[in-house]
This record gives C-alpha cells, structure tokens and sequence, in this order.
C-alpha cells in the first residue's frame, strides 16, 4: 500500500446518502462485477430486515436512498422499500442492469418508477454492441437499447424523470475523460436510436472480486495496479464518495462504501452493529482504506456517481515515455495535444467510433487529417496505438487504405488487437489497415517507392535523430501528386545540448524540436520544394521544472504539407493563372483551405502562383478545381502570395486577437 494510505487518517463526513445493496442476486454475469453477481446470488436481503432498515430511515434525516445489487429488482423486499420511503418522502434511486425490465416478473417496476419519480441509473459500458457484448454478455445491448427507448416514451431523460447512464472501460485502460464521453454517449445514442438521457458517469474497473480474478488469470494483475498507482491524483481525497455515503449490506451491516462492502471491511468500531442499532449523532468513524482504493483515486477519481473533480493535472517523473511511463495522454506535461474543440468536426465525429482503448493511448500535437482520401494509400509515421491510422481509414472508406509503422511493440499490439473489432464498427466489409513493428528509419524495407499517396505523421518526426534522412525517404515513398501531410513541434531557436538531451524533454516531443528554418531548408534538400504551413500553435509549457529549463526558447505545433509535385518553382512565380473552387468537397462545400494563406470560396476566381495552381490540378484535388490559363507567359515573381478570401480572413483574426490552432 502507498505511503499515502499509511499515513493518513480520514474521517466519515455527514452523510447525505444511504445505498443499499440489497443482495448478489442478478439476471446477468458481468465480468467487471466488483460484488460478483449473478443469476445464482444467494446473498438477499428478507423482508424483516427490510423492514428493520426502513424504520431507520424514515426518522432520520437524509433525503436520498439509492439500491443497488446485485439487480433489485429482483429482490422480494424491494417493492416495499420503494413504497414505504416514497411516502416517508425520500429521493429514491436504483441501480438496475435494466435488461431484467424485459422479464414479465420484473416489468411492473417500470410503472413504479415512473409513480414514485424514481431516478433510474443503467450500466452502458459502451455504446457499441461488440463492446457491451465482450463485458456483459450476447443479446444485452438490443435489449438495452429497446428499454431506455421505452423508458425515454415514457418520459424519462427529462428534467422531470432522470435517466443516467454508466460507462467503465472493457479492459485494463482508464476512462477518457467524463465529459467527452457523455458527449459522445449523446451524440451517437440520439443518432443511432433516437435516444436521451440525462448525464454518464465514468467509473474505473475495481481491481476485486470477479474482476481481480480476470486480472489475474490473464497475468495482468501487477500491470493494472501499476496504472492506477501511477496516476494516483491526491486532490481527488477530498471528495471520495465514501465520505459522504453509508453502504449497507443485505444482513443490515454498515460499510464505508459498496466496494468495501464487496470486500466484507466493515465501518470500524461497529463490525458487529447493525445499522437499526446505531445512533449516528456523533458518527465520525475512521474510514478503512486498502489498496483497491487507488480506483477511486486516479486521474479526475472516480465513484459510483462518475468523477470527482474537474480538472486533473498529472506530473509523474519519466524515464521510458511511450513504451512503459505514460499509461494515457493525461501524464503528458505540456500542451502539445490538442484539445478537442480544436479537432476538425470530421475527426471529431469519428472519435466516438474509436475503440476506447486506442483512444486512452493517443499521444500528439495535432490532427493531420487532411479532405479527399477516398481511394487514397496512406502510411501513419509512429502511429502508436493507431488513432489516426483508425480515423483516416474511416474517413477514407472502404475504398482506401492505410498502414502504420512505430517502433513502440505494446502501442503497436493494442492497435493490431482491435483490427476486427474496428472494421466491424465502421461497417466494412474487409480490414482496411495495417500496422508494422518496426523503427520509423526502416519505412524504406517495407514500402516501395512511389508507393504511397498521403503520408502522414502526428508529433513524432521530433523524435528521430536524422530528421533529414526521413525526410528524403518520404519523398521516395510517396507517388508524384502525393504529399507528406504532419503536425509536428518546432522551436524559434536551435537547442542547446542540455535541451536536446534532457529524456523528460525529448519524451514530451519538445527535445527533439527543430529550429523551424533548419526543417524548411531540410524538407527543400528532399525535394519537397514549397513546403506550406496549414496551422501554427504556440505550446504552453505547463510544468515549472520544465521552464527553468528551457528558458527563453518558444516551441510551437505546426501542421506542414509537403508536395511531391514536378517542376515546383523555388519560390512563388507569376503565370496569370486563376484557379476556381468548384465545391463537392465532403465538409468543405462552401470553400476549400489549402494552407494558412489559400483559403477558396465556392465559385470565386482567385489569382495564384503556379505552384498553388500545380498543387490544385496535379493532385488529388484536381477534381475539385477549375485552373484558368497556362504557363506560356510569365509575369515575373508572384508577390504578396495569398488568396483574398485568406487575406480578409487572417485580417478578421488579427482584428478580433485569434490567432491559427490546430487544424
């Protein structure tokens, strides 16, 4: 147990919540149950027990009553709580596997609810049928789905009746963070079924009872609890439900919480009192703490009502950054990754899509997902646990293709793992992807030149020590029309030694930053002539070690676009040459951004340079675009090398003080 745990001694606040656990009995066997139930429970509470509790009750002070299981519906004394403890005017809440609803036995409690304004909370670990069937078993999630949309007709999911929702993750990660997923638990459950609810609450697997014993039978035990250790948050101590909540078990005996109830640790000093027999006037006990607690404890915490607190700020030390420290993107120190309001609405809407797993290992500083990869061969530089491998396939469709190559094999395994399970999700017919182990250096021993038509890389090009070399390989790689599309960090000044050579520097993608000018003259020495920046971000260095170090150097995240195109000009050429956007680009009908400086409307004529003009017509936008004139007469050099639609728009920013994010 931690240090932490030995040291302290936390109390028992007042109370304002009493749960239930009115026995092991349920409909289902899931294989995350911290209490282990299951059809075959034969911990169930009597009815004079009921009673015993509900006399309680009724004259104390507390407001809220939540029963949970086990299923209570199940129970023979559950009816008799819920009509007693509604009259006596209590909130009442039920935890419910939801499925047992579908049973003639159990349906009239879907009356009661709605008669006794009964907040109903359902498990949902996903709101995908291959994920909820891996934790909950065949045929649960179609029925899932049918009951909250009977519940939603109803009337539930509105101010009036509540409806919450319950995610925690299928498998050994942690949650992505709560608002995120209720957003998407939102947005795909209304789309898919037309349904609604009222909030989610992301809860971290409980390495005990049925669970621990998975853990422990596939060796993963040590690794899970490593995780939650590792992302231990001490400013979640201060809110932990078992504070503020009293459990109580079938037999009446009172528990700190539901999930030292599942372990038989009583509140201390009243092991052998039951709950009729206790005057809580002065009810202060020391609260029981063990080394399970470390899941309520991670990152935002986590409790039966979701997370904590708001915000989470982890600084852990680091040695061996991707491959073994940094168990998710909430370790990293600064803001190289982007946040999600600055994700394009497209990758936005496909991230819900990604298996939750892949998603908890994402590490990156932008989001280089550029329009038109129908058809498309696309190769992901460090592709880690194959995000952006997984939304550029569901981008491009059945009809593209994308492979990705890291050096890291435990990011490389998550990704291969959830191959199948992916393209089930999008609805393909067949795997359209493919992930090397392999050193990013070596892309030339398993692609073959002029092979590849998009290349892309997020946050990783920093990280290699010949960063020329990659450059030129690259270039080889991609067919003519192609072009290398990454975000990347970059710094204003060449680093020192001590920068470049700090492993907590390089592993945060800082370290290995180029000097911006010495990137633009390696890419030109490749043969990609005009490299073009889509966006810029400066990057907030959250850590105050890490300043002292750094000083006065400012790094920035950039979005590039690198061109494989003949006969480009050095620099910006004058031909007369108009080009005009056509429309009929997918979530770019009314104009089309190139780079930072070409921005397109629908059906206006811009006049542009020739190497603008050769990046519309001689690549895959060519479709897209009308190029007036040729290059028959030249005008001298093209000054001033920006469309006016971009100019009024950059000039609209600076106006209003915003300035490029990520792309």
């Amino acid at each position: 147990m931690s240090d932490f745990w030995q040291t302290r001694q936390i109390f028992k606040d007042k109370f304002d919540l009493i749960q239930i656990n009115i026995g092991n009995m349920c409909n289902l066997t899931c294989t995350h149950c911290h209490i282990g139930a299951s059809p075959k429970g034969d911990k169930n509470m009597n009815i004079l027990t009921a009673n015993k509790i509900i006399e309680k009750i009724e004259e104390m002070d507390i407001n809220t009553v939540e029963f949970t299981g086990g299923t209570p519906e199940m129970n023979d004394s559950f009816l008799t709580f819920l009509t007693r403890l509604n009259k006596a005017g209590k909130n009442l809440v039920v935890r419910t596997s939801l499925t047992v609803l579908n049973d003639k036995r159990y349906e009239h409690f879907l009356d009661f609810y709605k008669k006794f304004n009964v907040k109903v909370i359902a498990s949902l670990p996903s709101v995908f049928e291959d994920a909820t069937t891996k934790q909950r078993g065949n045929g649960v999630y179609d029925e899932t789905i049918e009951l909250l949309q009977k519940l939603n007709e109803m009337g539930y999911g509105t101010d009036e009746l509540k409806l919450d929702l319950v995610y925690n993750p299928v498998g050994t990660y942690l949650p992505a963070p709560q608002a995120q997923l209720e957003a998407e638990y939102k947005k795909i459950l209304k789309e898919k079924f037309d349904v609604t609810f009222n909030s989610l609450a992301t809860i971290v697997n409980m390495p005990i009872k049925r669970f621990k014993f998975d853990l422990k039978k596939h060796g993963l035990l040590d690794d899970y609890m490593g995780t939650l250790k590792a992302q231990f948050n001490e400013s979640t101590v201060k809110n932990v439900m078992c504070k503020r909540v009293l459990s109580l078990d079938y037999e009446g005996y009172i528990y700190d919480c539901d999930f030292n109830l599942a372990l038989e640790k009583r509140v201390k000093g009243y092991e052998n009192t039951p709950f009729w027999d206790i005057d809580f006037k002065n009810f202060k006990p020391e609260i029981t703490f063990d080394s399970h607690c470390y899941a309520c404890t991670v990152n935002s915490g986590s409790s039966c009502h979701g997370e904590v607190v708001e915000d989470f700020d982890a600084k852990q030390n680091a040695q061996e950054y991707y491959g073994e420290v940094l168990s998710s993107s909430n370790d990293l120190k600064t803001t190289a990754c982007c946040t999600l309001d600055m994700i394009p609405k497209r990758v936005r809407d496909t991230l819900p899509y990604i298996m939750d797993e892949i998603k908890d290992r994402y590490y990156g500083c932008g989001s280089p997902m550029p329009l038109v990869l129908e058809n498309q061969i696309m190769l992901d530089l460090g592709c880690g646990s194959g995000r952006d491998v997984y939304i550029l396939s569901k981008l491009a469709g059945q009809t593209g293709f994308v492979h990705g190559i890291d050096m890291t094999e435990n990011q490389i395994k998550v990704a291969k793992k959830h191959q199948k399970a992916q393209t089930n999700r999008f609805e393909y017919d067949e795997i359209n992807t493919n992930f090397v182990h392999d050193y990013i250096e070596n892309i030339d021993k398993h692609f073959k030149e002029e092979s590849i038509d998009i290349v892309t890389s997020n946050c990783v090009i920093n990280l290699l020590e010949d960063k020329r070399d990659i450059l030129k390989k690259v270039f080889k790689l991609l067919k003519y029309g192609g072009e290398f599309y990454f975000s990347d960090v970059y710094s204003n000044r060449r680093l020192p030694e001590h920068i470049r050579k700090d492993k907590v520097l390089h592993g945060e993608c800082l370290g290995g930053a180029l000097y911006a000018n010495d990137f633009v003259r390696f890419a030109i020495e490749a043969g990609f002539v005009e490299p073009r920046i889509v966006s810029t971000k400066e990057i907030e260095i959250t850590d105050d070690e890490m300043k002292n170090v750094i000083g006065k150097t400012k790094f920035y995240s950039i979005t590039y676009r690198l061109w494989k195109i003949e006969d480009l000009d050095s620099v910006c050429e004058d031909y007369g040459q108009f080009a005009i956007y056509k429309g009929g680009i997918k979530e770019s009908e009314l104009e089309f951004q190139l780079d930072s400086n070409h921005l397109f409307e629908i059906n206006r004529p811009e006049h542009v340079c020739k190497n603008t003009a050769d990046m519309l017509s001689k690549t895959r936008y060519k479709d897209y675009f009308e190029i007036i004139g040729n290059t028959d007469i030249h005008f001298g050099e093209f000054n001033g090398c920006e469309t006016l639609a971009s100019t009024y728009e950059n000039k609209e920013k600076r106006e209003i003080g915003l300035s490029a994010s990520c792309c």
